[in-house]
Order: C-alpha cells, then sequence, then structure tokens
C-alpha cells in the first residue's frame, strides 16, 4: 500500500479585497509557468455546479478564481502561492508540503439579501467579469469544498486545511440596520458551518476586519456607515468568541499602518483596497503562522 502525503489546502473566500481588486501584478512578478509544488482549481476545469471530480493544475496567477474573472492580482491567493514555492525552491521541501489553493470571490458581494453569498441566493452559475459574473456563491463553494475528500483520497494523499480566510461583508454596510440587527449574524454563522461541514474537518476559520473608516466617511459623512462597519467587526468578535474554530485577522497589525493619515498607509486612493505591499504582508504573515 502506497504511504500517504500529507498536503496543506489554503482556502480563500470573499468580495473585492479577495479578489485582490484594483492590485494588477507588474509582468515580472506574474505565474505563467504553474507552480511545482502549489496547485489551483482552473475555472475552465472546475467552474460548475456539474463536476463531481476536482481537476487541479499546476498554479498560475491566472484562471485560477473559481468566480470573478480578474486575474493576475496581487492577491492573497497569488501572493502566498508565491512564497510557498519559493520556500520550497530555497531548499525546504522536507519541511513544507505541496500546497492546493481554492479560491472563490467576488466583488460587490455580501451576505445580506440580494448579494451572491446570501446561502438563500437562487442557484445560478454565470461567468464572467465583474458585472457579468452571477453565482450562487455559498451553493457553489460548498459544492466545490465537498469533493476535497474524494480528490485527495483518489491521489493517496491526506489534507489538512490550514485556513478559510474571508475577506468579505464590506457591501453589508449598506444594508439597512433591521436586516443587519435581524439576520446578519446567523446568516454568517450558517455559512461559516457549511464551509465547515462541507470538508468535513476542523479547521480554522479567519475573519479579515474591516478596516476602511476613509472609505466609510466617504460614501456616508453622518458616520452611519462607519458605525455599520464596527457593528459587522462586532459580529465577527461575538463569533469568534462562541466557535473555537474561528478567528480574527486584523490588518492594523500592518507595520506602516497609520491612523492619522487618509487611507492608513493600507489602501489605494479609493480607499477601500489594499495595496500590493498590504496584500503581501498579509500573505507573508498566514505563511509564517503555518510554518509555526
Amino acid at each position: 500500500m502506497n504511504q500517504r502525503t500529507d498536503v496543506a489546502v489554503f482556502i480563500l473566500l470573499g468580495q473585492s479585497n479577495a479578489v485582490g481588486h484594483a492590485v494588477p501584478m507588474s509582468e515580472e512578478d506574474k505565474i505563467k509557468i504553474p507552480l511545482k509544488n502549489v496547485f489551483g482549481l482552473s475555472r475552465e476545469d472546475n467552474q460548475s455546479f456539474d463536476i463531481t471530480e476536482l481537476k487541479w493544475s499546476g498554479y498560475k496567477s491566472a484562471e485560477m478564481n473559481l468566480a470573478e474573472e480578474q486575474d493576475d492580482t496581487y492577491s492573497l491567493a497569488n501572493c502566498l502561492a508565491k512564497l510557498w514555492q519559493s520556500e520550497i525552491d530555497s531548499g525546504n521541501k522536507r519541511n513544507l508540503p505541496d500546497l492546493y489553493i481554492v479560491h472563490i470571490a467576488i466583488g460587490a458581494q455580501g451576505v445580506t439579501k440580494g448579494y451572491m453569498w446570501n446561502p438563500a441566493y437562487p442557484k445560478r452559475l454565470v461567468p464572467g467579469k465583474l458585472g457579468t459574473v452571477n453565482i450562487s456563491l455559498t451553493l457553489f463553494t460548498n459544492h466545490i469544498l465537498s469533493l476535497l475528500k474524494d480528490s485527495f483520497d483518489k491521489m493517496g494523499k491526506s489534507f489538512k486545511v490550514f485556513g478559510i480566510h474571508w475577506r468579505g461583508n464590506e457591501n453589508d454596510m449598506l444594508a439597512s440596520w433591521d436586516e443587519l440587527k435581524e439576520s446578519l449574524k446567523s446568516t454568517n454563522k450558517e455559512i461559516f458551518e457549511s464551509f465547515l461541514k462541507s470538508i468535513n474537518q476542523d479547521a480554522p476559520v479567519i475573519l479579515h476586519r474591516i478596516v476602511c473608516p476613509d472609505r466609510c466617511m466617504d460614501l456616508d459623512p453622518s458616520g452611519e456607515t462607519l458605525e455599520k462597519m464596527e457593528y459587522i467587526n462586532k459580529i465577527f468578535s461575538e463569533l469568534s468568541g462562541e466557535n473555537e474554530n474561528i478567528s480574527l485577522f486584523d490588518a492594523r497589525k500592518i507595520p506602516w499602518f497609520d491612523s492619522d493619515v487618509r487611507g492608513n498607509g493600507i489602501f489605494k486612493e479609493d480607499m477601500v483596497h489594499y495595496t500590493p505591499e498590504a496584500n503581501q504582508w498579509v500573505a507573508e504573515e498566514i505563511f509564517n503562522e503555518y510554518k509555526k
């Protein structure tokens, strides 16, 4: 009998800051040649509710987000993939397993009513770029995650999900207070628990706090949108306190974060999307935490 091989699985879900929106990679940073020790799921082979088997391929910085068609960005997935392969290439293969990445994100999609991450969103899968793409994200994500075990079993590998990273909920700041207070916590709880049920193993769910106060004030100088941002973060904190699998990541830990400057030193000019440098630093934190 062949010896089973452990592999690591990283899952990145959410909206535009999970896509890496508005942070295109330079030509020299793009991953054009598929990586040897990092693997992903291409849209061409896996973007369907009808697939019963995942088709992994060597990771590239394009076509590996199973939702929105926005490629070659400094997303956390692309940044982590480069870090992982570089570490192995430097001679650390013995201590670092192969990495498998699941990336599913669409910009401007929250979890409240009408958004694609809402569990009740009608089942559909229309591929395309932002503005065209239309996918019932929670249903689709759970379909993909439910295929992980069989996929690795067939390869003779055991797998461990070391992080389900959630960069979402920003658009829910536009929902009404009534909806936020009535259903935001229960909806998020339902979504996160469904991810864990689909992979059928305990895994850390890491919620990225929303940190965009200047954007909130641009949208609504009255301060109400900023209050909603803090309310969503409060829900994140409550969920992390109630479930040992859930924790929080706070981008204010970035060393050059500055609360006294517009954009806090970590956002692009739009005040909502992280700079390439910020995403790179977060990917390094994720990588270093895994190596511990």
